[in-house]
């Protein structure tokens, strides 16, 4: 992966040479030239990396935390020095996003099921082939998954002739299988015609 601090020499030429003319774009540059320089002087350089090599591998949308109800999740935020602004976490598995207010000193949530539904979605329409792995019970494949030592982000397998996807956050460590929805078809690009009116139908 090229070196994040060779991205800013990259965004100065293209603010240099190309001269951006849509409004605020010199202002965008700098702005990502001063987050890159946040997160290696931050020391997040590997966090980062991780995050887009998570992204090529088409891994679960990214969470900081997992918490099995409303009122752990408002326990572990709180518990943070300091929390997030907004990120999303896991509340009985479905996507959250936690907001924190600093006027009120507490952190709310959303609930988010869209962000999984369009993951499994994309990975039912786009994602890996079938892996041929096949389990009687969801038991016996959460089984196999949770033995694997370097679990894949993402495995389509069966599961008594359903497919599901063995999806791992690598952020929290958390191995989950998901059920899978049904492709969907693709559309039909035929276009069907009528005679024309007052034909003869001879």
């Amino acid at each position: 992966m090229t070196r994040l601090f060779d991205q800013i020499g990259v965004l100065g030429q293209i603010a240099l040479d190309d001269a951006p003319a849509t409004p605020g774009s010199a202002e965008a540059l700098e702005v990502a030239a001063t987050a890159i320089r946040f997160i290696e002087t931050s020391g997040q350089t590997y966090d980062f990396e991780d995050y887009v090599q998570s992204l090529e591998a088409y891994a679960p949308p990214l969470a900081i935390g997992r918490f099995a109800t409303r009122e752990e999740a408002e326990a572990g935020m709180k518990a943070r020095r300091r929390p997030p602004a907004v990120a999303f976490v896991l509340i009985a598995d479905t996507y959250h996003s936690a907001m924190y207010v600093p006027s009120t000193g507490k952190t709310h949530f959303v609930s988010l099921p869209i962000i999984l539904e369009h993951y499994l979605a994309d990975m039912a329409n786009n994602g890996p082939k079938p892996s041929g792995l096949s389990f009687a019970s969801k038991a016996e494949a959460e089984a196999w998954l949770h033995q694997q030592p370097s679990p894949p982000m993402q495995v389509v397998i069966d599961i008594a002739g359903a497919p599901f996807l063995a999806a791992y956050h690598h952020r929290i460590d958390y191995r989950v299988l998901y059920p899978l929805p049904p492709p969907t078809p693709p559309s039909s690009n035929i276009l069907e015609t009528t005679p024309d009116e007052g034909s003869d139908a001879s």
